[in-house]
Protein backbone atom coordinates (compact mmCIF):
# COMPACT_ATOMS: atom_id res chain seq x y z
CA UNK A 1 0.00 0.00 0.00
CA UNK A 2 1.60 3.36 -1.12
CA UNK A 3 0.57 6.40 1.10
CA UNK A 4 0.41 9.68 -1.14
CA UNK A 5 -0.68 12.29 1.88
CA UNK A 6 -0.01 11.80 5.30
CA UNK A 7 -2.36 13.02 7.29
CA UNK A 8 -4.87 11.99 10.76
CA UNK A 9 -8.18 11.49 10.69
CA UNK A 10 -11.33 9.86 12.90
CA UNK A 11 -14.83 9.49 12.69
CA UNK A 12 -16.27 9.46 16.06
CA UNK A 13 -14.38 9.26 19.36
CA UNK A 14 -12.66 5.80 19.22
CA UNK A 15 -12.40 4.87 15.56
CA UNK A 16 -8.82 6.90 14.65
CA UNK A 17 -6.26 6.37 12.21
CA UNK A 18 -3.40 8.49 12.30
CA UNK A 19 -0.68 8.51 9.77
CA UNK A 20 3.09 9.05 10.67
CA UNK A 21 6.46 10.39 8.50
CA UNK A 22 7.71 7.24 8.75
CA UNK A 23 5.11 5.71 7.12
CA UNK A 24 3.33 3.94 9.63
CA UNK A 25 0.31 3.75 10.09
CA UNK A 26 -1.39 4.00 13.49
CA UNK A 27 -5.04 2.45 14.41
CA UNK A 28 -7.12 3.35 17.36
CA UNK A 29 -9.05 1.04 19.55
CA UNK A 30 -11.85 -0.42 17.94
CA UNK A 31 -10.86 0.07 13.82
CA UNK A 32 -11.14 -3.15 11.79
CA UNK A 33 -8.67 -3.06 8.60
CA UNK A 34 -10.52 -5.67 5.23
CA UNK A 35 -7.84 -5.17 2.74
CA UNK A 36 -9.02 -6.80 -0.57
CA UNK A 37 -7.91 -8.67 -3.77
CA UNK A 38 -7.63 -6.73 -7.17
CA UNK A 39 -9.39 -9.72 -8.88
CA UNK A 40 -12.81 -10.75 -7.85
CA UNK A 41 -14.69 -13.54 -8.02
CA UNK A 42 -18.70 -14.94 -7.32
CA UNK A 43 -19.72 -17.15 -5.14
CA UNK A 44 -20.30 -20.55 -5.36
CA UNK A 45 -23.27 -21.24 -3.57
CA UNK A 46 -24.52 -24.87 -2.33
CA UNK A 47 -27.37 -25.73 -0.27
CA UNK A 48 -26.09 -29.05 2.05
CA UNK A 49 -28.90 -31.45 3.73
CA UNK A 50 -29.06 -34.26 6.10
CA UNK A 51 -31.17 -36.69 5.37
CA UNK A 52 -32.23 -38.24 8.92
CA UNK A 53 -32.47 -34.76 10.60
CA UNK A 54 -33.82 -32.28 7.30
CA UNK A 55 -31.74 -29.70 8.69
CA UNK A 56 -30.55 -27.74 5.19
CA UNK A 57 -26.97 -25.50 5.36
CA UNK A 58 -26.34 -23.27 2.82
CA UNK A 59 -22.52 -22.57 1.98
CA UNK A 60 -21.30 -20.16 -0.47
CA UNK A 61 -17.48 -20.43 -1.05
CA UNK A 62 -14.65 -18.70 -3.32
CA UNK A 63 -15.83 -15.50 -3.08
CA UNK A 64 -13.22 -12.60 -2.85
CA UNK A 65 -15.59 -9.60 -1.57
CA UNK A 66 -15.70 -9.75 2.19
CA UNK A 67 -19.39 -8.36 2.40
CA UNK A 68 -20.57 -9.69 -0.88
CA UNK A 69 -23.13 -12.17 0.68
CA UNK A 70 -24.87 -9.37 3.31
CA UNK A 71 -27.69 -8.52 0.42
CA UNK A 72 -28.46 -12.26 0.66
CA UNK A 73 -31.45 -12.93 3.11
CA UNK A 74 -30.01 -16.75 4.11
CA UNK A 75 -26.86 -15.02 5.17
CA UNK A 76 -27.91 -12.54 6.79
CA UNK A 77 -26.76 -12.67 10.90
CA UNK A 78 -23.92 -14.55 9.66
CA UNK A 79 -20.32 -12.87 8.54
CA UNK A 80 -17.76 -14.45 5.57
CA UNK A 81 -14.58 -15.93 7.32
CA UNK A 82 -10.95 -15.81 5.02
CA UNK A 83 -9.81 -19.47 3.97
CA UNK A 84 -5.93 -20.08 5.23
CA UNK A 85 -3.78 -22.47 3.60
CA UNK A 86 -0.63 -23.39 5.62
CA UNK A 87 -1.01 -20.33 7.70
CA UNK A 88 -1.52 -17.44 5.32
CA UNK A 89 -4.94 -15.67 4.52
CA UNK A 90 -5.72 -16.42 0.60
CA UNK A 91 -7.97 -13.65 0.17
CA UNK A 92 -10.83 -16.26 -0.41
CA UNK A 93 -14.08 -16.15 1.39
CA UNK A 94 -16.23 -18.88 2.67
CA UNK A 95 -19.76 -18.34 4.66
CA UNK A 96 -22.16 -20.86 6.42
CA UNK A 97 -25.76 -20.03 7.06
CA UNK A 98 -28.22 -22.48 8.43
CA UNK A 99 -31.48 -22.09 6.63
CA UNK A 100 -34.89 -22.40 8.65
CA UNK A 101 -37.67 -24.65 7.81
CA UNK A 102 -39.10 -23.49 4.38
CA UNK A 103 -36.08 -21.09 3.46
CA UNK A 104 -34.27 -21.54 0.14
CA UNK A 105 -30.74 -21.07 -0.06
CA UNK A 106 -30.92 -18.73 -3.96
CA UNK A 107 -29.10 -19.68 -6.75
CA UNK A 108 -27.16 -22.73 -6.16
CA UNK A 109 -24.20 -23.87 -8.12
CA UNK A 110 -24.67 -27.43 -7.25
CA UNK A 111 -26.96 -29.63 -9.85
CA UNK A 112 -29.89 -31.36 -8.64
CA UNK A 113 -29.14 -34.83 -10.61
CA UNK A 114 -25.72 -34.77 -9.78
CA UNK A 115 -24.76 -36.81 -6.76
CA UNK A 116 -22.04 -35.74 -3.89
CA UNK A 117 -19.30 -37.78 -4.32
CA UNK A 118 -17.20 -36.92 -1.27
CA UNK A 119 -14.92 -39.61 -0.01
CA UNK A 120 -12.54 -39.86 2.36
CA UNK A 121 -9.14 -41.87 1.29
CA UNK A 122 -7.09 -43.98 3.67
CA UNK A 123 -3.74 -42.19 4.76
CA UNK A 124 -1.39 -44.61 5.49
CA UNK A 125 1.13 -42.25 7.66
CA UNK A 126 -1.98 -41.18 9.45
CA UNK A 127 -2.87 -44.80 10.17
CA UNK A 128 0.72 -45.49 10.99
CA UNK A 129 0.72 -42.49 13.29
CA UNK A 130 -1.99 -43.69 15.13
CA UNK A 131 -1.05 -47.42 15.69
CA UNK A 132 2.34 -46.23 16.65
CA UNK A 133 0.47 -43.83 19.54
CA UNK A 134 -2.07 -46.86 20.19
CA UNK A 135 1.39 -49.02 21.08
CA UNK A 136 2.67 -46.47 23.03
CA UNK A 137 -0.51 -46.25 25.04
CA UNK A 138 -0.74 -49.75 26.25
CA UNK A 139 3.13 -49.72 26.47
CA UNK A 140 2.12 -47.04 29.14
CA UNK A 141 -0.62 -48.34 30.85
CA UNK A 142 1.44 -51.51 31.30
CA UNK A 143 4.42 -50.18 33.21
CA UNK A 144 1.81 -48.12 35.40
CA UNK A 145 0.05 -51.31 36.46
CA UNK A 146 3.36 -53.26 36.72
CA UNK A 147 4.68 -50.29 38.84
CA UNK A 148 1.27 -50.29 41.06
CA UNK A 149 1.32 -53.83 41.31
CA UNK A 150 5.14 -53.79 42.66
CA UNK A 151 4.56 -51.44 44.58
CA UNK A 152 1.46 -52.95 46.56
CA UNK A 153 3.90 -56.20 46.87
CA UNK A 154 6.58 -54.40 48.57
CA UNK A 155 4.13 -52.13 50.91
CA UNK A 156 2.42 -55.60 51.95
CA UNK A 157 5.59 -57.69 52.08
CA UNK A 158 6.92 -55.37 54.93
Amino acid sequence: MRLKRFSSFCSGHSYCVTATGARKLIFGRGVKLTTQSKEQYEPEVYELSDTKTNEKVCLATGFTRHNLMKDWTAFSGTEASQIVEDGKPTGVYNQVAVLEAGQECGNTTEKADEPCAASLEPDEMVNLASLTVFGLRVIFMKTVVFNVLMTLRLWISQ
